[in-house]
């Protein structure tokens, strides 16, 4: 990295994570509820703060397709996306929202790596800083939501039901469930040691699951669940990058086989 399949991959995951962003603010987030609930804002006010924060986003993602403006772009996504974790976080009032800093890892990272893949220019120290950037935002992500299905998050529970309800018509009780949610955190988390260890096997599973459980919002609930589906689309994209040869790797393969005589 950076090579022009990882810029379109991080272009792809930052202008996905921006409009899911953009929909999220639009429709209400913890953003909005710190501002009406901690700060006493009015719930007017807050909810033009909210609107204001989905038009800012819109834009960054335009300013994403132009070189020039490409780094106030995914700047601007970044802090969004910081903002939001930081609210979850400080809000509560959901299941584990105390871990929100590394469950929006990925959507935090796809932004930042396009920051500076944008200032890296080819140096091999940067492509390998920011490819690991990419590996631990992905490791974050699974270790989170593994530990959250082996803990039986109910959100994943009532996906679960919902998704093989309304695409299979089959009916599944909660404690098969719960059951079914430990295999799957105990595979995340085999995963995230995988693609720790630079193993292009976990990379494939977090690609294709992190995909699959994106959609699965939409499958489950229909069009009212699409920005939740959209703002996770990173969680499949971003693996995708750790399937090329290591930044390191690729800059050794340049060098000469033999000294200079």
């Amino acid at each position: 990295m950076p090579s022009s399949a990882s810029q379109r991959l991080l272009l792809a995951a930052s202008a996905s994570m921006g409009i899911g962003m953009a929909l999220l603010y639009k429709t209400g987030t913890a953003v909005g509820a710190r501002l009406f609930m901690s700060d006493e804002l009015a719930h007017p006010d807050s909810v033009r703060v909210e609107r204001a924060l989905a038009l800012v986003s819109l834009a960054a993602v335009m300013a994403l397709f132009a070189r020039p403006t490409r780094a106030i772009g995914a700047g601007v996504l970044a802090a969004l996306a910081l903002l939001l974790a930081w609210a979850t976080v400080d809000q509560g009032g959901v299941p584990f929202s105390e871990w929100a800093w590394p469950a929006h890892a990925m959507r935090i990272a796809a932004p930042v790596a396009l920051l500076w893949s944008a200032a890296a220019r080819g140096r091999s120290r940067d492509s390998a800083g920011m490819e690991w950037l990419v590996r631990l935002a992905c490791s974050a992500v699974f270790v989170v939501h593994g530990l959250e299905a082996m803990r039986a998050h109910p959100w994943f529970v009532d996906l679960t039901i919902s998704a093989a309800r309304e695409t299979i018509g089959l009916t599944l009780r909660q404690p098969t469930v719960e059951r079914l949610l430990v295999g799957v955190g105990v595979v995340d988390i085999a995963a995230t040691v995988h693609v720790l260890a630079r193993g292009r096997a976990g990379a494939w599973y977090m690609a294709i699951w992190g995909t699959f459980t994106a959609l699965l919002r939409v499958l489950a609930y229909g069009p009212g669940a699409v920005a939740e589906t959209i703002v996770r689309l990173p969680h499949g994209l971003l693996p995708l990058m750790l399937l090329g040869r290591p930044a390191a790797t690729d800059a050794a393969a340049r060098l000469p086989l033999q000294p200079p005589s």
